[in-house]
């Protein structure tokens, strides 16, 4: 083996742990309750509440508050962000991406090597 070859296959390697290091780990709050910003009860973190922090939001609301706030939205706007393509459109899960990063990172090494030959 050529030491670009191995060069090129590291370099692939880093890419691919930095990203699924960065995708695949689910970091949760050291807390496990925070107090609601609306009435101040201490509530433990739902599913939705952790997506906020991992958002880096740092106001949080039970859930009784969450669906009153979502019952007083207006009727179109609760529509759009509850459609199916409005949720696709805002959705950063990524599957498109994971793909192309598979695809690119080993050819990208590939014509790394190759153009040092």
């Amino acid at each position: 083996m050529s030491m670009e070859f191995i060069v090129g296959a590291v370099i692939a390697g880093l890419v691919v742990m930095l990203f699924a290091g960065k995708h695949f780990s689910k970091k949760l709050p050291k807390e496990t309750h925070f107090e609601c910003a609306r009435c101040g009860t201490v509530a433990r973190h739902t599913d939705r509440t952790i997506e906020a922090w991992r958002n880096n939001k740092t106001t949080f609301f039970c859930q009784s508050c969450h669906i009153k706030w979502v019952r007083a939205r207006a009727p179109r706007e609760r529509e759009r962000s509850t459609s199916p393509a409005a949720s696709r459109s805002g959705s950063k899960s990524g599957c498109l991406g994971v793909v192309v990063l598979f695809a690119v990172v080993p050819l990208a090494g590939f014509l790394l090597v190759h153009a040092y030959a």
